[in-house]
């Protein structure tokens, strides 16, 4: 089997600057050779740095990280990037896959999963990420020998999906008529004032959205401002915002108040949809009709089920059982496809 030339690469931006800084990684043997036509010298050893004539090009420095990479730190020219790009694609060296890009990155990852696994863990938004992550490559190596040479383009799961949404937050909309108190429900769970909350009808006059945490899984959470026959135009702009946001929901809370009655939702796709009752302390709270179809009744003001009502988006979004279960996550893109057999 023929060895794969070395991979090229910037890592910083394609504007000028003083440095700019450049990866080359693959097989030591070719890797030196490489460096070698390029600068006419041979290659540092690992750990070492050394300075070097970039051919006609330009000089700079070499820093040998390992055996099989090395970064080249020429000047932060845009020509000299191109004059280098192109020289090297002449001595072989070729564009990444995003795996080795990702290994270059995370050295000291075992394999291709566990580089990936530290990949996703950078930019994972909730904490309940961490612990589910860092477990995927010993679930891998467990569960079958990765096989990146197949069909790697397979759709994920339904509870992949799901899943990733603790990497990436989830959009939760919450939408229903004006003075349900939905921004004092966002203000609660945002433990801040992040929505201005009245009772005068037409307050909110735009989609609010926060990054909230919801007891380990994060989410953005959007307010909507709630629709009214004479809304002006300002708020019939905000409600077209909101309508989009719907379009894209993740999960929808219609939210009322005892005698609104419910909002009539168009345009939300999503199958996730949680009907809140708001201002469960007030004494007609009990006995209105709206308390009868809802799933739940809280009070974002005394804070009255708050916690049983973070619980419940939370477990709707990435349920219990997700997360319990042992079969390898295929947590990104890019992940080999897990066999019938393999996960019998």
């Amino acid at each position: 089997m023929s060895i794969a030339s070395p991979a090229w690469w910037w890592s910083t931006a394609h504007t000028p600057g003083a440095i700019a800084v450049a990866h080359l990684d693959g097989d030591a043997h070719l890797l030196e050779e490489v460096l070698r036509k390029l600068t006419g010298k041979d290659a540092p050893r690992t750990g070492e740095v050394a300075w070097r004539r970039f051919g006609s090009i330009d000089d700079g420095v070499i820093a040998r990280t390992s055996n099989q990479h090395a970064l080249l730190m020429p000047h932060g020219g845009t020509r000299i990037r191109e004059l280098l790009d192109d020289r090297l694609a002449e001595l072989g060296a070729r564009t990444p896959s995003a795996h080795e890009s990702a290994h270059a990155a995370w050295p000291e990852a075992a394999d291709r999963v566990e580089c990936a696994m530290l990949n996703s863990l950078a930019h994972a938004a909730s904490p309940l990420a961490v612990d589910l992550l860092s477990a995927q490559p010993a679930r891998w190596r467990q569960h079958t020998e990765p096989d990146f040479t197949g069909d790697t383009l397979s759709l994920p799961s339904p509870r992949d999906l799901r899943l990733r949404r603790l990497i990436t937050p989830a959009r939760v909309v919450v939408t229903g008529p004006t003075n349900a108190g939905k921004s004092t429900l966002l203000n609660a769970l945002a433990g801040r004032a992040v929505a201005i909350a009245h009772h005068t009808p037409g307050t909110t006059r735009d989609a609010v959205a926060a990054r909230i945490d919801l007891a380990g899984l994060v989410v953005d959470w959007f307010d909507t401002p709630g629709v009214r026959p004479d809304m002006d135009p300002i708020e019939r702009a905000a409600a077209e915002l909101a309508a989009r946001a719907l379009a894209c929901a993740d999960m929808v809370i219609e939210l009322t108040a005892p005698g609104l009655g419910w909002h009539a939702i168009a345009g939300a796709t999503t199958a996730l949809r949680m009907r809140v009752l708001n201002q469960s302390d007030r004494a007609d709270a009990h006995t209105c009709p709206e308390r009868n179809s809802a799933d739940l009744a809280i009070s974002a003001h005394t804070g009255a089920a708050m916690d049983e009502l973070v619980a419940r988006v939370r477990d709707a979004l990435v349920p219990p059982a997700d997360m319990a279960d042992s079969t390898p996550w295929r947590f990104m893109d890019g992940l080999p496809a897990i066999s019938t057999a393999a996960s019998a």
